[in-house]
Formats: structure tokens, sequence, C-alpha cells
């Protein structure tokens, strides 16, 4: 056996670095898959204090880096249509936060409190019956779902970043309840959609 590996060390030698090739090829993928997903954003659309209307619309960071909201497009399901348009500017009183905008930027790890989700829904209904030439009322009882979308910018990436969050509106003893229709928050990760981001902020303008 000595004579053969002696008389073949060579092939064996070839065979024993393209080996090693593979498995350095292996530990590179395995290195830049864990790298991308750190350095990837990723935004989370919850509701606190509460299952009703006035719970709280809470907007988490779970990213690695810091990521800053740039704009926040509401859509608004009812029985009669269905509407969108940007809620960034504040449409109520805070007391935690003096500035009229939702914009601004969240730690990793942090959340942000953007209002209630009544705050949210009532000026895209009214923007909403305006368009349809009817009389400016917010009509709540006709509600079937509510989505939000966040647009952000996250470290240093060129393209814009972004996170939809749907939530059904069910009704139960009386009251209007949020109900998440996924589990999670989807994540806009293609670069397609990513692209698409930049004429939703255009219109936030």
């Amino acid at each position: 056996m000595w004579d053969w590996i002696a008389s073949n060390h060579q092939v064996l030698g070839v065979a024993a670095n393209i080996a090693m090739l593979f498995v350095w090829i292996a530990y590179l993928q395995v290195f830049v898959s864990s790298y991308r997903r750190q350095k990837r954003s990723s935004i989370l659309v919850h509701r606190g204090a509460g299952s009703g209307l006035e719970a709280w619309c809470l907007i988490s960071n779970m990213s690695a880096e810091a990521t800053y909201i740039e704009s926040l497009i509401a859509t608004v399901e009812t029985k009669e249509g269905r509407w969108s348009c940007p809620v960034t500017e504040l449409q109520e009183g805070r007391s935690d936060l003096e500035l009229a905008t939702r914009q601004g930027p969240v730690q990793a790890g942090q959340f942000v409190d953007i209002g209630s989700f009544q705050s949210l829904i009532e000026p895209v209904l009214q923007r909403g019956t305006s368009l349809q030439g009817a009389v400016a009322r917010v009509d709540l009882g006709n509600l079937v779902a509510f989505e939000i979308k966040v647009i952000a910018v996250h470290g240093s990436e060129d393209l814009l970043s972004g996170a939809i969050r749907r939530f059904d509106l069910i009704r139960r003893q009386r009251q209007l309840l949020l109900k998440g229709h996924t589990v999670g928050t989807q994540q806009v990760r293609s670069r397609r959609e990513r692209k698409r981001l930049h004429d939703d902020v255009k219109a936030d303008l």
C-alpha cells in the first residue's frame, strides 16, 4: 500500500487540494450568507397596549444597525372601497414627541410608537370620502382591514428598505378588534420591490 501511495502521491495531493478548495468554498458561502443576514433590514410592525383601535401601532427595528423611518403609507379597506395615503405627518398631539412627524431614526433593538391605529385610519378614511365627493365623515363601522407600509433607510444601502403588515378588523361583543392577517411582518426584500419604494416616498413629499 505504501508503494502505491508513493507512486501516486501527486494525484493524491491534487485530490486533497481540490477537496480543501470545496471546503473553503462552503465556509465562504456560510460566512457570506450570515453576513448578509446581519446587514439586511428587519422591521416589525405590531400592536401594543390593547387589541382595539385605541391600541398603539409599534415599529421595531430588529436589524443589526439603526434604521431611519422615511415614510409611512396607510391603506384602509372598507365595505365601500379601498384607499391609501401617507401618514408620515402627525395628526394628533403627542406627549412623548414634540416634532410634527413620524420620521426619525430607530436604533437597533428599539421600537417607536407611531400613534394609535385609529389616528392612522381616520385621515385615510377622510381622504377616501373626499375623493368620492362625499361629506368628510369617519365611519369606523365599515372597516374591513388596515395595512401599514414602512419605508426606511437602512445603513449605507442605496436602495430603500421596507416592511408591510396587514391587520384584519373583526367584530366581537360590539367592539372592533385588530388581528394580524399573518403571524409576522412581510419584509420588502426583492430589488424590484425596493426600487418601487422610491415612488411611494415621492407621493409623501
